[in-house]
């Protein structure tokens, strides 16, 4: 196993605070866990060695009843009891119920066998003197003639036992000890690996290299989420930047366009002399390209004010219906002129949640399109209602050439134009930002611009609008139709 080179920062890094974090721990825990191995063994053979300390007595005890008066075989019993535990330091004493000692084994310690007895020898006790751990207790012979008898045995014993399972122990813990920091260093560097990438991954990161991912583990701990979570912000990043990248090429691209034709224009007028009706037409086609920048340069300021929706728009209740109305009365003139019937109709007034210039925006913008691809002789619909929920609906729909199906997913786009050859003609020329401009508006205003589009039989576009939650009601329903047709209407 390959371990990890230990970080240049030192302590400061996470790995190696985690690492000694976890090297405390362990051996905190190895300490704990030695000192109560030895306490805990100790007070076991403790309670084992005082069980066969009472049992022992007890035998003696029989022993007495079962061969007095003959004392020497209750000495020759004691003194087989002393010599069977001889190996563990083990003694017997037998006194009179004056304290006199009657026998004591070789290994009786002097401390206790001087030690007189007293009330409490009249019950089982266990007395620890010393090195020296007994039992105690006042036996009656059948004649009532008291004695007393002492078994114990030195706790050297226990103490060598104890020792001996510690040589054992102490090697574990020293063998713990070296090991965990190195294990904790490299469970460490395993846990703060993702963390490493994405670190890693940052420091790659420009404007120009976005391609660069987290790679996602799949256990589904918090580091994967964070770095799926990261991922995504990335993804939204470079989408930002490459949909930016694509919005400036366009717009250079647009802006060429006009500016190439009015520097040919101009270097063809100026090369040669020309009459003043040639200046004039010149002139005319320099002001024309000059009227288009300066459309596409509204456009994309427009575009500009939409990044930012929160604050785009200040929200107030609006009469959907009164604002189609006025920006259908502006338009009357333009479809009159190209022979297109212009309809307004509205069932109700919703009142919804906007802005009313930028509503009047979205509608001019809405209608403008419907009319320049509307062929002379067609007609184009405005129709306000209420949607199921009491949301404003504003549909413009007309009867021209219709989108292709391809298409349609773009429509919404900067700059894309459906037939580009159709946008080209004077009259025509459109930069391709209106459907953008209104869809950013209308989803700043907190709701939805949809399309649907049949080739050579129409377009509808269908807007919906939040209605205003303070004044969640409608006006008295009427119903208006504004007919402008050509040539007298049909």
């Amino acid at each position: 196993m390959r371990w990890p080179s230990i970080d240049r920062h030192g302590l400061t890094t996470l790995r190696s605070r985690l690492t000694l974090w976890n090297t405390a721990v362990v051996l905190l825990m190895t300490i704990a866990v030695l000192l109560a191995v030895r306490f805990g063994a100790r007070a076991a053979l403790t309670r084992e060695t005082d069980a066969v300390l009472r049992g022992t007595v007890r035998e003696v005890a029989i022993a007495i009843t079962d061969l007095y008066p003959d004392i020497d075989a209750v000495v020759a019993e004691m003194r087989r009891k002393a010599a069977g535990h001889a190996e563990r330091g083990w003694f017997t004493q037998l006194l009179t119920g004056d304290g006199e000692t009657i026998w004591k084994s070789d290994l009786c310690p002097a401390e206790v066998a001087t030690f007189p007895p007293t009330a409490a020898d009249r019950r089982e006790n266990i007395v620890q003197v010393g090195p020296y751990r007994y039992v105690r207790l006042a036996i009656e012979g059948p004649d009532h003639r008291p004695f007393h008898v002492r078994i114990g045995m030195s706790t050297a014993f226990l103490d060598e036992n104890i020792t001996a399972l510690m040589r054992l122990l102490i090697p574990v813990g020293v063998a713990l000890s070296l090991l965990t920091p190195l294990a904790g260093y490299w469970l460490a560097v395993q846990a703060t690996r993702p963390v490493a990438d994405i670190l890693r991954t940052a420091e790659r990161l420009r404007p120009t290299r976005l391609g660069d991912r987290l790679t996602v583990s799949g256990s589904q701990d918090e580091l994967d989420r964070l770095s799926r979570t990261i991922n995504r912000l990335l993804d939204e990043v470079a989408g930002h930047v490459e949909r930016q990248e694509q919005f400036v090429a366009d717009a250079a691209h647009e802006l060429r366009g006009p500016l190439a034709a009015m520097q040919s224009t101009l270097e063809v007028a100026v090369s040669q002399g020309r009459s003043s009706d040639e200046y004039r037409e010149t002139l005319e086609d320099v002001l024309d390209a000059a009227r288009h920048l300066s459309k596409i340069a509204n456009d994309l300021l427009l575009l500009a004010e939409t990044s930012d929706a929160s604050a785009l728009l200040a929200l107030e209740p609006v009469a959907l219906a009164r604002v189609a109305e006025q920006a259908v009365a502006m338009f009357a003139g333009a479809a009159e002129e190209r022979g297109i019937s212009l309809r307004l109709d509205t069932v109700v007034t919703p009142v919804v949640a906007g802005d009313t210039a930028r509503f009047r925006q979205v509608i001019g913008n809405l209608l403008d399109n419907a009319l320049r691809f509307t062929p002379r002789g067609g007609e184009v619909t405005v129709r306000v209602t209420t949607g199921p929920d009491g949301d404003g609906v504003l549909a413009v729909a007309d009867n021209g050439r219709g989108i292709a199906p391809e298409d349609l997913e773009r429509v919404f786009d900067r700059f894309f134009k459906a037939d580009p050859a159709r946008t080209r003609s004077a009259g025509h020329r459109s930069g391709g930002l209106g459907l953008a401009i209104c869809k950013s508006f209308v989803e700043a205003s907190h709701g939805s611009i949809t399309l649907a589009s049949v080739p050579q039989q129409g377009t509808r576009v269908t807007v919906r609008l939040p209605a205003w939650k303070d004044a969640l009601r409608t006006m008295p329903a009427r119903a208006s139709v504004v007919d402008t047709t050509a040539e007298g209407g049909r």
